[in-house]
């Protein structure tokens, strides 16, 4: 379709024909008629002659904290037999302008280039970028000719991550009174579960010798998997929590409790109140699935689920309402309702001020970021789940 320049030729040409008509000047139609067929020309050739390229879009990094910047790179390659036309490229990015990007006419079948623009992620959340329009421009800017290219990526915008030490959950002594104990882990990946007959296949080195003997059959030591300790995280999504601004805080205390429990390779489960949840995850390489999961947390309903919380696990609840802050009768009844070994509140409205927090008997209120690793303990009590 024609471009804004386009229109403006047509326009300009109409008239220039009419007041030829009306005076009945023929030299004037002379502009006129140039001025259209310039246009429809230009069609023709775009329409006629679309370009051919190739996209790999990538952005580095893949998931940032909210506030930070990422890259995002835009490959081109010509695939066409022809040299490709003056483009001009248009990444979406929902709840913004998007990004523009020129790229000048690339040679017959080799012709490559790369392109990139930063994206500042202001926002928690979940961003696809993409997809790419491409505009095919001619060489006087007349008309275009708009098709897609597939071309989204994923960007994860997550909360802050606090900086803490990793954090096993242990199966023995009080969890928040600072006591070390010795890891009580429970079950190795050596540990011994019985024999059964050698299949094709198994590692020889776990044959047992002596009871193959035995047996006049080769036997093969199975073993048990290795027990881990589960944490639940549940964040209270309830009036006044369920606003982006306490949300931001909650879900940020959430994610750096959890990437610290992955750490001491031990399972976390993050919930909130509304009965949303994640799986149980294991292991520091699957916390971009607990980041997956916070980044878009939105909103909450006024209640406690019934089924909150969903497992029999050491509890740690997180909330921004000041009245748990304040109060520690409903302090103690919303951790008696959850089940909570822990409670950490929160004062959104006065976050960030000099107040260093504080803690308590099972209580934790922490008043600006990174105080997290000033109260929490490493030693969480485990709760057994099989991995």
């Amino acid at each position: 379709m024609p471009t804004r320049a386009g229109f403006l030729v047509l326009a300009v040409s109409a008239t220039v024909g009419v007041f030829a008509r009306v005076l009945g000047g023929i030299e004037f139609f002379v502009p006129a008629i140039a001025g259209v067929s310039a246009v429809i020309l230009a069609m023709l050739l775009r329409y006629l002659s679309p370009s051919q390229v190739t996209i790999r879009k990538r952005v580095t990094p893949q998931f940032v904290p909210a506030g930070e910047s990422v890259m995002v790179h835009i490959e081109v390659a010509n695939t066409n037999k022809r040299r490709s036309p003056l483009m001009r490229f248009h990444d979406a990015i929902e709840g913004t302008a998007g990004y523009a990007l020129n790229v000048a006419p690339l040679a017959a079948k080799t012709g490559t280039t790369s392109a990139s623009y930063r994206f500042h992620a202001d926002n928690r959340g979940l961003y696809d970028l993409g997809p790419l329009s491409i505009y095919d421009l001619d060489p006087l800017g007349l008309v275009q000719r708009k098709h897609k290219i597939p071309s989204t990526v994923r960007l994860i915008v997550h909360p802050h991550l606090e900086p803490i030490p990793a954090l096993p959950v242990r199966f023995v002594g009080d969890p928040f009174t600072g006591q070390q104990h010795k890891d009580t882990l429970g079950l190795q990946d050596e540990d011994f579960n019985g024999l059964r007959p050698y299949t094709p296949g198994d590692d020889l080195r776990r044959v047992h010798w002596l009871s193959s003997a035995r047996q006049d059959e080769l036997q093969v030591r199975q073993h048990r998997p290795p027990h881990h300790g589960l944490l639940s995280v549940i964040i209270d999504t309830r009036p006044p929590g369920h606003t982006p601004t306490a949300l931001d805080v909650t879900t940020s205390i959430a994610a750096s409790i959890a990437a610290a429990v992955l750490a001491a390779n031990d399972a976390v489960l993050i919930e909130t109140t509304d009965n949303r949840a994640t799986s149980e995850i294991i292991g520091s390489s699957q916390l971009i699935n607990v980041l997956e999961f916070l980044a878009p947390l939105a909103e909450g309903a006024d209640s406690i689920h019934a089924n909150v919380p969903s497992s029999n696990s050491t509890i740690i609840a997180v909330s921004a309402n000041p009245s748990l802050a304040n109060d520690s009768e409903k302090r103690y009844e919303f951790a008696q309702r959850l089940r909570a070994q822990l409670v950490i509140t929160t004062d959104t409205q006065r976050w960030g001020t000099n107040d260093s927090g504080h803690r308590g008997p099972g209580w934790i209120h922490l008043s600006g970021p990174n105080q997290l690793h000033k109260f929490l303990i490493p030693g969480i009590r485990r709760t057994a789940v099989r991995a």
